[in-house]
């Protein structure tokens, strides 16, 4: 799967939450914010950056990082800045 498809963003980010910043994704929904309900903080934001560039080839700044309030935001942010599949 291209990792341009919303689907594989979505299980790439949840990898991405689970293993590099030890997040329980059993409670985290596309509604869920990312720092009152999933808990990160300045640091695990820019763990997170690393995490999605290098995973996903999508250089996210940190102002595209504070425009997201909920993991969807983030996941659409994403979408916006993968490469698109050739």
């Amino acid at each position: 799967m291209e990792t341009s498809h919303p689907e594989a963003v979505s299980a790439a980010l949840e990898e991405i939450l689970r293993d590099d910043l030890s997040v329980d994704i059993s409670r985290v929904t596309r509604e869920s914010r990312l720092i009152d309900d999933v808990g990160l903080d300045s640091v695990a934001f820019a763990v997170g950056m690393v995490a999605i560039e290098d995973k996903l080839g999508a250089a996210l700044t940190e102002e595209d990082l504070l425009s997201c309030e909920t993991v969807g935001d983030l996941e659409a942010a994403i979408l916006a800045k993968v490469p698109a599949a050739k």
